[in-house]
C-alpha cells in the first residue's frame, strides 16, 4: 500500500491537484454555504428579537467578518489563488450561484507549488479565464500545449523536470506575455531554436535561470527576435561566466530593460556598444590570487647542532582540471609558462592527491556535490616561515567547459596550507689513501705535515657538505570555501581565509603533560648524568654560545620548566591561522578592451 500510495503522488495530474484545494475553501460548510448557522435573508431585514426562535442564528455580516478578519484560519488557505477568498466571500453572499462551471470560470491565478504534480491533463481546459498559471517546484516533464487555456498571460514553471520545449511549442498561448522556465533541465541547441517570435510572439518577461545554456552567440541571436521582450533572466547559466556577459547580451538586445533583475541604465548601453559586432571565444577566465598567510607558530629549532632542519610553507588550493587549459602563473607581474618548466609542471601546479571524498560532503550544497568533477591541485611557490608569509601568488585559469566549471562552482573548492621540513646531516669525511714517503726523514715529515693539513681541511668541509633526507610534506589545515556566489552575478569573491588555531611542537608538548612533576625529575637527572658521561661536542658549542656549561644546561632546563606557571601548558599565542585569497572571473567592462587577437570579427 505505501508503494501504490507514492506511485500515485508520482502521477498526480494538475486537476486533481487543483480540486483537493477547491474542496478545503468549504464552500458548503461553516461560515459559507445555506446552512443552519446563518438567519435566512427574510429574517436578516425584519428587527426579530430573541424570543421568536431565532437566538444564535449569525448575520451575513458577522459571518463574513469571520473571513475577512487577519487571526481568522481561512486567510491562509487561500494563498495559491487571490480568487479563493472572494469566492469564500460569494459562497456567503449569494452561494446560489455556486453551480456548474461557475467555479472553475471563477479563477484567473493559480499557483500550485510543490504539490507534486507531474501531469498537465486536459482537465485544466476547463479553467476558461485563466491567466497566470504558476506550477513552481512539482516533478513535471512534459508540457503538452493542447492542455493550456488559451487565455494564458503567465506561465511559470521554475523547478520542475522539463528536458525539452517541443511539446510546448506545438501550439503555445499565442498571448503569453511571461515564460519562467528556471532551474529545468534545458540548455541544448535543440531548445533555442523554440525561442523566437513565431512561437511567442507576445512574450515580454522569459526566464531562462540555472539552465544549461552555453551557447550565447545561438541564444542571444533567437532572442533577438522577440519584438517585445523587456526582461531577461540568464543568471546560474554556464554562459554567464565568459567575459563577454553581460556586455554582449546588452549591445544585442537594445529593447531590453531588465537584465538578471537588474535595471539596464544608459550608461550600460555606451560601455558595450560594438561588442555584439564582435563574435568572442567562448571560455571561461578566472584568476586566482593567494596573498599573504598569517598565524603559522614559529618552528622549534633542534638543541643540537645537526640535523639541521629547515621549513617552508605553501598554499594549496583545487581547481578544475582542464587538459587543453594555457597554464600560465603570474606572480607578481611576471608571466611563467609552465610548460617550460618541467620540474615546476610535476611540482608546483601539477596533480597532487585531492582531498578525500569525507571532506567534500561538507558542502553545503550536497545535491550539486559531483565526486565524477575532475580537479587538481594548485600550489603557490614555497616561503620560509615569517610572521606574514607573503606568496603574491595570481594564475589565470582558461576554462573551456563552462558547464563543468558551473558544477564546480556549485561545488566550491578546498584550500590547504602545507608544511614541508627537510632534514640535512653532514656527509661522511672521505678517507684518503696517501702515498707512503720513500725519501729521506725531513721529506717524510715534510709529506705527513702536508696531509695533516688536507685532513684538517676536509673535515672542515666535511660540516659544511650535508646531505638532505627525502622531504616529510604534511597538511596543516584545510577550509572551504564557497563559489556559489560568482554563478548568481558576483564576480569576484574575495576572503580571508579562518583555518583555526596551529599549535607548535612546544606548545603540545606543554598541553600533553599530564604526568606528575615527581617523576618527571626523577627521571630528568638520570638522563643528565647520561648524557654527561658522553662528550657533546655539539652541546658545549651551544653552552659556550648562551653562556652556560653544557653540564648545567640541563639541570637548569629542567628546574626552570618545574618552576613555571600552570599557564604554560597552554600556547602562549592564539593567533588564527588566516590566507588571503580570492576568486575573480575576468570581465570586459567596455567593447574597447577586446583586442583583434581576442576577438574575431
Amino acid at each position: 500500500m505505501p508503494y501504490v500510495k507514492s506511485m500515485l503522488m508520482a502521477c498526480q495530474t494538475l486537476t486533481s491537484a487543483i480540486d483537493k484545494l477547491i474542496h478545503s475553501l468549504c464552500l458548503e460548510n461553516y461560515p459559507c454555504g445555506r446552512g443552519s448557522w446563518r438567519k435566512p435573508r427574510l429574517l436578516e431585514c425584519e428587527d426579530q428579537d430573541d424570543e421568536s426562535g431565532e437566538r444564535g442564528l449569525e448575520e451575513e455580516d458577522a459571518l463574513l467578518e469571520l473571513l475577512r478578519s487577519p487571526p481568522s484560519p481561512w486567510q491562509e488557505e487561500g494563498s495559491w489563488s487571490p480568487q479563493a477568498l472572494a469566492l469564500r466571500e460569494l459562497a456567503v453572499k449569494t452561494p446560489e450561484v455556486l453551480k456548474g462551471n461557475f467555479i472553475y470560470s471563477f479563477f484567473t491565478t493559480l499557483r500550485i507549488v510543490n504539490k507534486g504534480v507531474s501531469i498537465i491533463d486536459e482537465g485544466l481546459l476547463i479553467f476558461s479565464c485563466l491567466e497566470e498559471l504558476v506550477l513552481s517546484a512539482n516533478n513535471i516533464t512534459e508540457l503538452p500545449s493542447e492542455n493550456l487555456p488559451k487565455t494564458l498571460r503567465v506561465l511559470e514553471l521554475y523547478a520542475n523536470r522539463i528536458s525539452s520545449l517541443k511539446s510546448l511549442s506545438a501550439h503555445p498561448p499565442p498571448h503569453l506575455q511571461h515564460l519562467g522556465l528556471g532551474n529545468n533541465c534545458l540548455g541544448c541547441l535543440e531548445d533555442i531554436q523554440y525561442f523566437t517570435a513565431d512561437f511567442w510572439p507576445q512574450l515580454m518577461s522569459l526566464d531562462l535561470s540555472w539552465s544549461g545554456f552555453t551557447e550565447q552567440h545561438v541564444l542571444v541571436g533567437a532572442l533577438s527576435s522577440l519584438p517585445h521582450l523587456q526582461s531577461l533572466v540568464l543568471e546560474g547559466n554556464p554562459l554567464t561566466l565568459t567575459p563577454s556577459y553581460p556586455g554582449f547580451v546588452l549591445d544585442s538586445l537594445l529593447q531590453l530593460l531588465y537584465l538578471d533583475g537588474t535595471r539596464v541604465v544608459p550608461d550600460d548601453r555606451h560601455r558595450f556598444r560594438g561588442l555584439a559586432q564582435l563574435k568572442v571565444c567562448e571560455e571561461a577566465k578566472v584568476m586566482v590570487c593567494v596573498l599573504k598567510m598569517r598565524g603559522v607558530p614559529s618552528p622549534v629549532l633542534p638543541l643540537d647542532e645537526f640535523p639541521v632542519i629547515s621549513h617552508s610553507y605553501s598554499v594549496s588550493y583545487e581547481f578544475l582540471d582542464q587538459p587543453h587549459e594555457n597554464n600560465n602563473v603570474e606572480i607578481g607581474h611576471t608571466l611563467v609558462d609552465i610548460r617550460q618548466n618541467p620540474q615546476e609542471q610535476h611540482g608546483e601546479a601539477a596533480s597532487i592527491s585531492c582531498p578525500p571524498a569525507d571532506r567534500l560532503k561538507t558542502s553545503t550544497e550536497t545535491q550539486n556535490q559531483d565526486p565524477s568533477i575532475p580537479v587538481v591541485m594548485n600550489s603557490t611557490s614555497k616561503q620560509e616561515w615569517a610572521e606574514m608569509v607573503e606568496f603574491n601568488y595570481t594564475r589565470t585559469h582558461h576554462i573551456c567547459d563552462l558547464k563543468a566549471l558551473k558544477n564546480f562552482f556549485l561545488r566550491g573548492l578546498w584550500l590547504s596550507v602545507e608544511e614541508e621540513k627537510v632534514l640535512s646531516w653532514p656527509a661522511p669525511p672521505v678517507e684518503s689513501t696517501g702515498t707512503k714517503a720513500t725519501a729521506d726523514k725531513k721529506g717524510k715529515e715534510s709529506a705527513d705535515m702536508g696531509q695533516k693539513l688536507k685532513d684538517k681541511k676536509k673535515k672542515k668541509e666535511s660540516v659544511l657538505n650535508l646531505i638532505q633526507e627525502p622531504p616529510v610534506k604534511h597538511t596543516l589545515a584545510s577550509v572551504h570555501i564557497e563559489l556559489k556566489e560568482l554563478l548568481e552575478g558576483k564576480d569576484q569573491i574575495q576572503v580571508q581565509c579562518d583555518l583555526g588555531v596551529l599549535f607548535s611542537d612546544k606548545d603540545q608538548d606543554k598541553a600533553r603533560t599530564t604526568t606528575p612533576r615527581d617523576k618527571e625529575q626523577s627521571k630528568k637527572p638520570k638522563e643528565v648524568k647520561k648524557e654527561e658521561r658522553k662528550p657533546n661536542r655539539s652541546g658545549d658549542m651551544n653552552a659556550r654560545r648562551n653562556g652556560t656549561s653544557s653540564k648545567g644546561k640541563g639541570k637548569g632546563r629542567m628546574e626552570s620548566e618545574s618552576d613555571a606557571p600552570a599557564d604554560d601548558h597552554f600556547p602562549s599565542s592564539m593567533e588564527v591561522l588566516t590566507v588571503e585569497f580570492s576568486v575573480q572571473l575576468v570581465k570586459v567592462t567596455s567593447a574597447s578592451q577586446l583586442t583583434i587577437p581576442e576577438a574575431v570579427k
